[in-house]
């Protein structure tokens, strides 16, 4: 069974562009990047759709917002036991 390949997302941008440009076909990009032509196909039509996301800067990947919420919720955590055992040490003489 064939390895399934990660690309990553600058390799599949170029890819993608190259195809947009429309100066080679399909067989000849893939053939230069190696990669199947539904591939080129699949990352020009994603292209196509979200490249206007680009540079739209006030979109943040919902992944980016999920790691951000759960960072600030350790925070808000790791506050309440630092004062808990400030006020702990305080009671018992301990600092």
């Amino acid at each position: 069974m064939a390895k399934k390949t990660n690309y990553e997302g600058g390799f599949k941008f170029k890819v993608a562009v190259e195809a947009l440009k429309g100066d080679k076909t399909y067989d000849e990009i893939a053939t230069q990047y190696g990669v199947a032509k539904s591939l080129i196909s699949k990352w020009r039509d994603e292209l196509i759709k979200n490249g206007h996301n680009v540079y739209n800067k006030d979109l943040k990947p919902k992944n980016q917002e999920l790691v951000e919420q759960k960072l600030y919720q350790q925070i808000g955590q790791l506050t309440m036991e630092v004062d808990f055992l400030k006020k702990f040490a305080s009671k018992y003489n301990l600092i």
